[in-house]
Parts: structure tokens; C-alpha cells; sequence
């Protein structure tokens, strides 16, 4: 027996359209808090496309999924790229660490997660520094979107600031406890990372490669 192709008809085609169309062009700019994973999300100063990402539940599914079946209340994490918080609050609020800090590199990005936190009534330990090879201070390629800021990929970029830059072993060095997870989404500068100066202690490592 053959299947049976169901194929939709135009008119519903040219409705389904109609409504995304609508969704993006009026509901969506007009959409400022979002709710994710019991998170509160200020989502005003985002694009459209990521404002849909962030309600449709599609955004962060890898990194909340693998946080969810590898981490404890009782991890320590040091959290490289901290982008608008989500990750950081996730393990926060729904998992109960207490000992986190982020590294977020771009200033306009590090105010979203401050404001984000601030929602969920928790007070974020953030450092807007950039990591490098060595201290210092570098040149951050920003985006058109949040995700998309980068030391390395200049494809996208719609300006540039320079930022004060640290190396790991700088950062690690600053912190006052010992890490057992990095997390680490820093869009390619993941490759100036010295892994070697992570501490014995450090036994679980989530990072999206670029």
C-alpha cells in the first residue's frame, strides 16, 4: 500500500502564513517579559526571532538539558559567556547552586543579565570582562543578536568595543572557591582557553564549540 501524502491546501498555507507574519511584525515587538524553565526572562530589547525562540521554549535546550542531568546543588561553577543570564539562573534557581559566577564580556549584555536576575530576586555575581590568552585588553565583535558577540567571527559584526580582557588562569586566580564545572559558551575564544590551569576539583566541563 502507498502512503498517503497529506498535503495542506492553499488557503490554509496562506493562513498559517498570515499568522506568522502577524506574529512577527505585531505581537512579537510588542512582547517584553517571557517565562522559561520558572525563569523570568526581560526579553524587550531582543529580536523578534529570539523573542520566538525564548517563548516557543527552543532556546538554551542543550545547555538547560545537559545542566539538569549532570549538576548538584552542591557544584561550584565558574560560567564563561554568560549571555542574558538564563543558564546561570537555571542552575540557580532550579537546581539550588549557590557558588556561581559569570564571565559576560559585552557591557550592554552583562545589563540584560543583571536586569534578569533581578527579576528572579537573585543577586548575580557577574564580571563584564572578556577571556583571553593573556590580560589585557581586546577588541569584541558585536552581533545583531546577543548570541552572536565574538572576539574571533567578524561576519556579523555591527560595531566593535574593546573590553578589558583576562586569561583563565587570571580568573581562576580571582575566584574564592575552587570550580567542579565550567561552563563555557564564548562563541570560538574558547580556543585561547589554558584548560591545563583548571584545578583538580574541576570534573565536569559543558561547553558549546564554535
Amino acid at each position: 500500500m502507498n502512503p498517503v501524502a497529506h498535503t495542506q491546501s492553499p488557503l490554509l498555507q496562506l493562513m498559517d502564513n498570515f499568522l506568522v507574519r502577524f506574529r512577527f511584525k505585531f505581537l512579537l515587538p510588542r512582547t517584553s517579559l517571557a517565562e522559561l524553565e520558572n525563569i523570568r526572562l526581560d526579553i524587550s530589547r531582543l529580536s523578534s526571532l529570539m523573542k520566538n525562540n525564548i517563548l516557543l521554549k527552543r532556546y538554551e535546550v542543550q545547555g538547560r538539558s545537559m545542566a539538569s542531568k549532570y549538576l548538584k546543588w552542591n557544584d561550584t561553577v565558574l560560567e564563561l559567556g554568560g549571555a542574558i543570564g538564563f543558564i546561570g539562573l537555571f542552575c540557580q534557581k532550579n537546581i539550588g547552586i549557590t557558588d556561581y559566577t559569570t564571565i559576560e564580556a559585552n557591557p550592554e549584555t552583562s545589563e540584560l543579565l543583571m536586569i534578569n536576575y533581578a527579576l528572579n530576586g537573585i543577586k548575580p555575581n557577574v564580571w563584564n570582562i572578556a577571556v583571553s590568552s593573556e590580560d589585557g585588553e581586546i577588541e569584541l565583535n558585536i552581533g545583531n543578536e546577543f548570541w552572536s558577540d565574538s572576539m574571533v567571527d567578524q561576519s556579523r559584526n555591527r560595531c566593535k568595543v574593546t573590553v578589558a580582557a583576562w586569561s583563565l588562569s587570571s580568573i581562576l586566580e580571582k575566584l574564592d572557591y575552587k570550580p567542579t564545572t565550567l561552563i563555557c559558551d564564548i562563541e570560538g575564544a574558547e580556543q585561547y582557553l589554558d584548560f591545563k590551569a583548571l584545578p583538580a576539583e574541576t570534573d565536569k566541563i559543558i561547553i558549546e564549540l564554535h
